[in-house]
C-alpha cells in the first residue's frame, strides 16, 4: 500500500484538535508518508443547514463554515509552499453526500473545482422516519432517538444506510479528479454500545453491489482507521473482510487515518498495510 493518508482533517472541522496543519504535516514528514490529502469537511449548503432539524451542535460541529473556506485554502497554499519539497499535499475535501441536496453539492464542486486535488464522498446523515436527514456518528443518543424503529431492527438500518451510499456513488458529480468512497461501514460507530449484529446475506449482497459500482465508477474506497480508536467500534471502515473482498475485485484502496488530531495520524497504519500484502499474496 502506498504510504499515503488520503482523509484527514484540520482546526477547521470543529470536533477535533486546534492543532496546526503545520504540525500535521510535520508528523506525517516524520512518519515517512509520502503523499498527504488534507480534506477537510466541506461548507455544508446553506439550504441543508437552514432545513435542519436535529441538534444544533451536530450542526455546528460537522464541517468548516462557508466563512473560513478563503483561510482553509490559504493554510493549504501555505503548507504546500513550506513542505512540498519533503511531501506530495493534495488540496481537497471531504463532501457530505447529502439526499435531496445534490444541486447544491454539485455547484459547490463546480465552483472550486480548479483549486481541488481529490476528494472523499460520505454519508454522514440519513433521513429519519419523517424525511428529515439525522446524524449517524455524532453521538449514540442521538442515532437512538431519531432511528429508534432502525435499530429495533438492524438490519433494516444497515440496508438504509446502504441505499444512501450507492445513491452517492451513483451521483454523478461530473468531475474529473480522484474520488474516495469515505468509511463504508460507519453506520457500525455504534456497534458495541447497541449490540449490533453482524451484516445479515441481504445486506452482504448490497456491499458487493456497492463495491461494483465504485469499482465501475472509477473511485477508490477509503480504508479508513479512525474506527480502531472508536470506545464502540474497534475495527476499521471498512472491515477486513470486505476489505479483502474490494481488493479481490480490483478496487484501489488508499490509507485514511481520518485524524482529527496529530497524535491519530499514521495510527494502524503498518497493520493494514501488512494485511494488504497478505491477501495479496494469497490472491
Amino acid at each position: 500500500m502506498q504510504k499515503k493518508d488520503g482523509h484527514t482533517h484540520t482546526m477547521y472541522s470543529h470536533h477535533g484538535s486546534q492543532e496546526s496543519l503545520d504540525r500535521y504535516i510535520e508528523r506525517a514528514i516524520a512518519l515517512g508518508f509520502d503523499t498527504y490529502a488534507v480534506t477537510e469537511h466541506a461548507p455544508l449548503p446553506e439550504k441543508f443547514l437552514a432545513n435542519f432539524v436535529g441538534p444544533q451542535e451536530s450542526r455546528d460541529s460537522s464541517a468548516m463554515a462557508l466563512s473560513e473556506l478563503d483561510d482553509y485554502q490559504a493554510q493549504v497554499a501555505h503548507v504546500q509552499e513550506k513542505y512540498g519539497n519533503q511531501i506530495n499535499i493534495k488540496r481537497g475535501f471531504e463532501v457530505d453526500y447529502l439526499l435531496g441536496y445534490e444541486p447544491e453539492i454539485k455547484q459547490f464542486l463546480k465552483q472550486h473545482i480548479d483549486w481541488i486535488d481529490e476528494i472523499v464522498l460520505s454519508v454522514h446523515f440519513l433521513p429519519d422516519r419523517y424525511g428529515n436527514l439525522m446524524p449517524i456518528d455524532y453521538e449514540p443518543e442521538t442515532l437512538s432517538q431519531y432511528f429508534a424503529t432502525e435499530l429495533q431492527t438492524p438490519q433494516a438500518l444497515f440496508a438504509k444506510y446502504f441505499d444512501v451510499v450507492k445513491k452517492s456513488v451513483g451521483f454523478d458529480m461530473e468531475l474529473d479528479i480522484p474520488v474516495r468512497i469515505g468509511h463504508i461501514t460507519l453506520i457500525r460507530k455504534y456497534q458495541k454500545y447497541f449490540d449490533l449484529p453482524p451484516f445479515d446475506d441481504s445486506v452482504h449482497r448490497q456491499i458487493t453491489e456497492l463495491l461494483i459500482l465504485i469499482l465501475e465508477k472509477g473511485y477508490e474506497l477509503d480504508f479508513n482507521a479512525a474506527g480502531f480508536s472508536k470506545p464502540f467500534n474497534g475495527e476499521s471502515y471498512p472491515t477486513f473482510d470486505i476489505v479483502a473482498e474490494a481488493h479481490q475485485l480490483g478496487l484501489p484502496l488508499v490509507y485514511g487515518s481520518d485524524a482529527h488530531s496529530v497524535d491519530a495520524l499514521g495510527l494502524h497504519f503498518s497493520e493494514m498495510a501488512e494485511f494488504l500484502e497478505n491477501i495479496s499474496v494469497d490472491k
